[in-house]
């Protein structure tokens, strides 16, 4: 499993204890993380679960920054992205069952890409991701860094700088 791509998984997941302990562990193993991870470790949970809903779930009258590929391909969630997403998956004998996550959102391409490090799917991401971050930063100083760092992983892993 590649921890750089679990790390932001994890960041763009739901925060809870666990996963924020995840990251704790991640970040303590990858020293350039540290102090990205600090900005929602040192936060209270309700604080980061807060800000993760304004940015990525609703925040009225429109969501910020929407974490779906199919928003950034075709304008609506839940589109053929979802499902050519989903059946990619499949392809590399990978089960996924929706559990509050459509197979499109960035945390689940991003566990994808920690189980498989397929370069075609990671470039695949590169289509929509620096849009995304650009939001994310744009609407947010805590993920925001996180965003650009996410940028920055992806592009030297398609371009063999990994």
């Amino acid at each position: 499993m590649n921890n750089k791509f679990k790390f932001f998984s994890l960041v763009f997941s739901y925060p809870s204890i666990e996963a924020l302990s995840q990251i704790r562990s991640i970040a303590d193993e990858i020293p350039h993380y540290r102090s990205m991870a600090e900005r929602i470790l040192t936060m209270p949970l309700e604080d980061v679960q807060t800000e993760y809903t304004k940015l990525f779930v609703t925040d009225h009258p429109r969501l910020h920054c929407p974490p779906y590929e199919s928003y950034y391909r075709e304008g609506t969630v839940y589109g053929n992205s979802s499902v050519e997403v989903r059946e990619l998956y499949e392809k590399f004998g990978l089960e996924y069952s929706f559990e509050g996550e459509p197979p499109d959102h960035i945390s689940v391409e991003l566990e994808f890409l920690s189980l498989t490090e397929d370069l075609e799917f990671a470039r695949r991401m590169m289509e929509w991701v620096p849009e995304f971050a650009r939001r994310v930063k744009e609407s947010s100083v805590i993920y925001g860094v996180f965003a650009e760092e996410l940028v920055k992983l992806l592009s030297e892993f398609v371009n063999g700088d990994f």
